[in-house]
């Protein structure tokens, strides 16, 4: 029998497909979070503070989120074949350029560089979900595609602050640059859009741009996914992304790795609960209250890591965990907004969705370094301002306000979809 006549032929098509667009998300997210961990060498070469950091770092959510809308009607029109390639590419080339740079204007346009190229790659794995497998298994995948996502943000962190040890930061991110690109051909040879799926040849004059933006945007319920989907995610950007490590070895008076080490249980923690949400979700017929569960474990969680007088490091480390399955929550928002919109509207549905994620990095990454600037005493640690526990007790309360606006939209505004396309 011809083996393109097998029925589990499609299925194994559809999963190397899939396997392939996870790698850019394991390899972005490793570049995305590297500087959490470099954060006093990049104020260091560069001659920074919190504040010129925050807006180097945030500088690639600014990039990432502007191309949401974009992406998905890309996607929609071009498909992943063509989009996910260069979109690595874009990528790689970026991270190269900021390993070599040397000043801070040209610092933070490699991460904008780096931004642009990222903004495709959680889009295009959903994209991939939605046009290769059966609906029923949406959600899981998600779970499955954040898991591998932490943990391209624990290869970012702890990995990158052993490196530290043995070399320069500009080694690694160059080192970086170079998987990319060889992601790029993997993507190339392998990634094929889905037979059925019928592209557009030309992105910016299909009417159906009009049409899916209008079917996007007329619906109320986009817009409280959107911002459960903003406020769930911005503690993993602002803490997990930038500001944890540094926070960390002042708060318990411990090592960059030891740190770093901490920090990356948040990701295992976004990694184990993700796929089980998902599966769990599919399972129940039920978003809404996982959604709600989530952010109550955010607000206790972040609350006692940030304010509880003489917590143990050792302690810190379940906190983080927890943290972590907090924010696994805002992978149901991509399943409730898929569930909401037409078909041939998903990618364009899951990029606005996507934006709302990546914007609050854009937006918190900064204004976290710029309370922290306003607060600074003035203390150096060598020729780089060192910020004290309270400073970073006042600029961290952003964290469980978020999780308390996810906990109000998810029990008030949010419909329950029940797991059910409504078209």
């Amino acid at each position: 029998m011809n083996i393109h006549s097998h029925p589990n032929y499609s299925f194994f098509r559809a999963l190397i497909i899939y396997i392939v667009a996870v790698l850019f998300l394991f390899f972005e997210m490793g570049v995305q979070v590297s500087p959490s961990v470099m954060a006093f060498e990049l104020m260091d070469s560069f001659r920074l503070d919190a504040a010129g950091l925050g807006v180097i770092a945030g500088v690639y959510f600014y990039s990432y989120s502007l191309m949401q809308l974009p992406a998905g009607l890309m996607f929609d029109r071009l498909g992943a074949r063509t989009i996910i390639p260069l979109a690595i590419l874009g990528c790689a080339i970026g991270a190269y350029f900021f390993g070599n740079t040397e000043t801070a204007f040209w610092a933070a346009v490699g991460r904008f560089l780096m931004g642009l190229g990222s903004a495709f790659a959680f889009t295009g794995v959903l994209v991939v979900a939605a046009l290769w497998f059966r609906p029923h298994r949406f959600a899981l995948l998600v779970g499955l595609a954040q898991l591998f996502a932490a943990l391209g943000a624990m290869g970012g962190a702890y990995p990158v602050a052993v490196l530290l040890e043995l070399t320069d930061w500009r080694t690694i991110i160059v080192g970086l640059s170079i998987i990319g690109a060889i992601l790029a051909v993997l993507a190339w040879l392998i990634i094929r859009d889905h037979p059925k799926k019928k592209v557009a040849s030309d992105v910016f004059h299909s009417p159906r741009i009009k049409d899916s933006l209008r079917s996007v945007f007329s619906n109320p319920q986009s817009w409280w996914i959107g911002l459960y989907a903003f406020a769930s995610w911005a503690p993993m950007a602002l803490f997990a992304a930038l500001w944890g490590a540094p926070f960390l070895k002042v708060r318990f008076a411990v090592s960059n790795q030891l740190a770093a080490s901490s920090l990356s249980f948040v990701w295992l923690g976004l990694a184990v609960t993700s796929p089980i949400i998902g599966w769990l979700s599919d399972k129940i017929g039920k978003r809404g209250i996982l959604m709600f569960i989530c952010s109550i474990v955010g607000i206790l969680s972040s609350l006692i890591v940030i304010y509880i007088p003489n917590l143990s490091f050792w302690t810190s480390y379940i906190w983080m965990f927890l943290m972590g399955s907090a924010s696994a929550g805002q992978i149901l928002s991509f399943a409730v907004i898929k569930d909401i919109n037409s078909p041939t509207g998903i990618a364009t549905a899951i990029g606005f969705n996507n934006m709302a994620v990546v914007l609050g990095g854009a937006v918190f990454q900064p204004l976290v370094g710029l309370i922290l600037k306003w607060n600074w005493d003035g203390s150096l640690l060598g020729n780089t301002p060192f910020y004290t526990n309270y400073d970073y007790a006042i600029a961290l309360v952003i964290i469980p306000l978020c999780y308390l606006v996810c906990c109000a939209v998810s029990a008030l505004c949010i419909r329950e979809t029940n797991c059910k396309p409504s078209y």
